[in-house]
């Protein structure tokens, strides 16, 4: 079978490579399909080696530093972590106020995976009427003045005010400094809520009337795109058949709620009046979560440590000409088996299958429907995932104002207490579960001499973004693009792009050359016999998931400088 690698990949976060065996299939016109992916993250991560030995409060200021474009995740993480070691439970309004700056991180997290990161590829295919305002703007402002680019350029003012609220209450973005074992560094005052307000209302309004609305747009789209797969191909084929997983969804929960944090959220395995719940869905039910089934494999990772163990119990010990291995992430598992993580893990364990979000602005109180959706395909594709990452964004919209209410409430009562601080132990541990844009992240700290004597992170790009596990079992990254529908066209996106709509491809290819003259074979990689090919799908599926990689490894070596590692 013939071979394509795609490496580096762009427009994600972090280091990753994929490699398919394509063949061609009779029975679909002589086509070539994936049969085969591996996906090889490519870089070591090291702050678990280095953290050990420090004082444990470093690790607020340490972990965040493993990826610039989800820092705020580690940071509660970690923070949720020390304040299980230190005995520590936050006051409410230290509470609210973390809710709300992961609320607005969030938002700015998601709107800039829809329309900077996975945009261009669904704005080619949505076609002109709908897509034109979702390519990034490669023909200027007078592009920008028909329309080519405007809700790309949009989304950037409306991240950046929304990244205006993170670093109000957090000090500064990316990499905040306010949590703390206990609670917050920063105190509810009337104008930091009032300035939140100011700055979130049109993000709102962006996220609930213009993001919103241009989903629906893709939905409607994906119906054309299975028209012309018809026409090419002889089967349909739209955006929920493509990027399939196993239909086993794995959620941390996140933002709980202030009444009832002790009774039940600081027990993982309920996590039920938060936002967004903990749970093991799969067979198409919600479970509870279990944080004991957790383990991680290390067969084809890059690390001399057995398989099977418990973070708790895991170690970071790298091994980079190990036999067989191929990924610098190990291979998490629950319950022993491959679980996908992310938006649509989320939208599945709290809501199922049929979701239904309100759009009623926050300060006129003006209703603009409901937005409903129900999931195409329970094992998941690229299209829910999207949609689920869009839902994410509007809810946490619509929550944010709640809980700055609730601040506001907090505060006129004198209830402002930020911080339940506590000593450091001299010998505890702790552990922090939460919900990473791109997924379930959970941070295993264990304290002994007031020093910190292990730590561990599981992060959302080493659940989806995984080699084989022990048994052989692929990750739901590498499950997604070998599902069976992964087409690896001979046409170029131009050429696609005609196909779907007369004379869309024309300006596509306009805006590529534009661009740089080297865009105009976008996506086209050689097999091994020289043969060009379309390797657009199978990075549609890989940007479905927004992978995080620094999250799962870190540290490059520049040049061919060697670095050695002295491991206690």
């Amino acid at each position: 079978m013939p071979k394509i690698k795609v490496d580096p990949i762009s427009r994600i976060e972090g280091h990753l490579n994929i490699e398919c065996r394509i063949d061609s299939v009779p029975e679909i016109k002589g086509e070539y399909f994936v049969k085969e992916c591996k996906a090889a993250a490519t870089m070591f991560r090291g702050f678990e080696v280095f953290l050990v030995g420090r004082d444990p409060r470093d690790a607020l200021l340490f972990t965040p530093r493993v990826c610039g474009v989800c820092p705020n995740p580690h940071s509660i993480t970690s923070a949720m972590a020390l304040d299980d070691a230190f005995g520590a439970i936050p006051p409410p309004a230290a509470i609210l106020i973390r809710n709300i700056e992961e609320a607005a991180y969030y938002i700015y997290d998601h709107m800039i995976h829809f329309y900077l990161l996975i945009g261009p590829e669904l704005a080619v295919l949505m076609g002109p009427e709908y897509g034109a305002p979702i390519l990034p703007p490669v023909l200027g402002r007078e592009g920008i003045a028909k329309g080519i680019g405007s809700h790309y350029v949009k989304c950037i003012e409306m991240q950046r005010r929304a990244n205006e609220v993170v670093a109000l209450w957090g000090g500064k973005f990316p990499h905040v400094t306010n949590y703390y074992p206990g609670g917050v560094l920063v105190q509810p005052t009337p104008e930091r809520i009032a300035q939140s307000i100011a700055s979130l209302v049109p993000v709102w309004e962006f996220v609930a009337l213009t993001m919103i609305e241009d989903v629906k747009k893709l939905i409607h789209a994906n119906e054309r795109l299975k028209e012309v797969t018809e026409a090419i191909l002889g089967v349909r084929v739209g955006l929920e058949n493509i990027g399939e997983c196993n239909g086993n969804f794995l959620s941390f929960g996140m933002l709980p709620e202030v009444e009832d944090y002790e009774s039940d959220w600081l027990d993982t395995s309920k996590r039920n009046n938060s936002v967004f719940k903990a749970g093991a869905w799969f067979n198409g039910v919600r479970h509870p979560l279990d944080e004991n089934k957790i383990t991680e494999d290390a067969k084809y990772s890059f690390y001399d440590v057995p398989d099977g163990l418990h973070p708790w119990d895991g170690r970071t010990v790298p091994m980079p000409n190990k036999p067989g291995a191929y990924s610098w992430t190990k291979a998490p598992r629950y319950d022993g088996k491959v679980f996908e993580v992310g938006p649509l893990a989320r939208m599945l364990n709290t809501f199922g299958t049929k979701w239904r979000i309100p759009r009623v602005h926050p300060i006129t109180g003006d209703d603009y429907g409901v937005f409903e959706y129900e999931v195409r395909n329970p094992k998941g594709s690229v299209l829910d995932r999207v949609v689920a990452r869009a839902a994410n964004a509007l809810i946490c919209a619509n929550m944010v104002f709640k809980f700055l209410k609730e601040l506001a409430k907090l505060y006129s009562e004198g209830k402002v207490q930020n911080i339940n601080d506590k000593p450091i132990p001299r010998e505890s541990r702790g552990r922090g579960l939460w919900e990473a844009p791109r997924g379930a992240l959970s941070h295993w700290i264990k304290i002994k001499d007031y020093k910190i004597s292990h730590y561990q992170l599981v992060v959302p790009g080493t659940w989806n973004w995984s080699p084989r596990d022990s048994k052989g079992n692929p990750g739901p990254g590498e499950t997604a693009i070998q599902c069976g529908t992964t087409w690896i066209p001979r046409l170029t996106v131009p050429e696609i792009a005609n196909a779907l709509y007369p004379s869309w491809g024309d300006l596509v290819a306009k805006a590529l050359t534009t661009l740089n003259m080297k865009y105009s074979g976008l996506n086209l990689e050689k097999t091994e016999a020289g043969e060009l090919v379309n390797a657009t799908l199978p990075l549609l599926i890989v940007r479905s998931f927004d992978p995080c990689l620094a999250c799962g490894v870190h540290i490059i070596s520049p040049g061919n400088k060697t670095y050695t590692f002295k491991l206690n």
